[in-house]
């Protein structure tokens, strides 16, 4: 059995923290539990995937994906993080491109 990485300790500990926070202010009435919740789920996701990936040179591309469809789907109400969003998307294919090739030289 492998150990947990460090960095989905961190986000499941931080996703945890936002989920109570959003019951807390669900409680008390407040409708900024939707955002606080949505942000929570996306930290949980983020120490799913920390979890899974098995290298740490394929955790920052699959968290970065990640990132870039959170502000992808935040975007479709604010129009920056849209465009935003889908550049990060590019850069984290482009780095997890670089990851895959690795060691080897491209030919020239």
């Amino acid at each position: 059995m492998r150990s947990t990485p460090l960095s989905a300790l961190v986000f499941a500990i931080i996703g945890a923290l936002f989920m109570v926070a959003a019951i807390v202010l669900a409680a008390l009435g407040s409708f900024a539990f939707l955002g606080i919740a949505s942000v929570g789920m996306f930290f949980i996701a983020a120490a799913l995937i920390a979890q899974a990936a098995r290298s740490p040179e394929s955790r920052g591309p699959a968290v970065l994906a990640l990132v870039a469809v959170a502000l992808i789907l935040f975007g479709t109400v604010a129009t920056p993080f849209f465009y935003a969003g889908w550049g990060l998307l590019a850069g984290s294919a482009v780095l997890a491109l670089i990851n895959a090739l690795g060691g080897r030289r491209l030919p020239r």
